[in-house]
């Protein structure tokens, strides 16, 4: 079965921020967010084809290039809701502890 991919907000927010950063890298901001997009469709079909995240359960991540997407399952609702997306060498407990 196919999950409905949901992009919570801080998602949108973290696209933003990171376009902005990599305006000057056109080629570096269209190969993340190329692969950002297909690890997703991958996980619409396997949703826990990606390891928990080990300091904080309720995520899952996943690695593209220098940046950690991380996603919650909605069994119930078959959803896959995408938090974040955050450069791998923030201090990722602080930016995910509003999620």
């Amino acid at each position: 079965m196919t999950y409905n991919i949901e992009y919570i907000s801080t998602f949108h927010a973290d696209i933003l921020t990171i376009a902005d950063y990599l305006s000057e890298y056109p080629k570096k901001a269209g190969r993340l967010f190329e692969q950002v997009d297909k690890a997703l469709l991958d996980v619409a079909h396997m949703p826990r084809m990606y390891p928990i995240y080990e300091d904080n359960p309720l995520f899952r991540k996943i690695v593209v290039l220098d940046y950690l997407v991380f996603y919650k399952i909605d069994e119930a609702n078959h959803v896959i809701e995408v938090h974040r997306l955050i450069y791998g060498k923030m201090d990722l407990k602080k930016q995910l502890e509003d999620n």
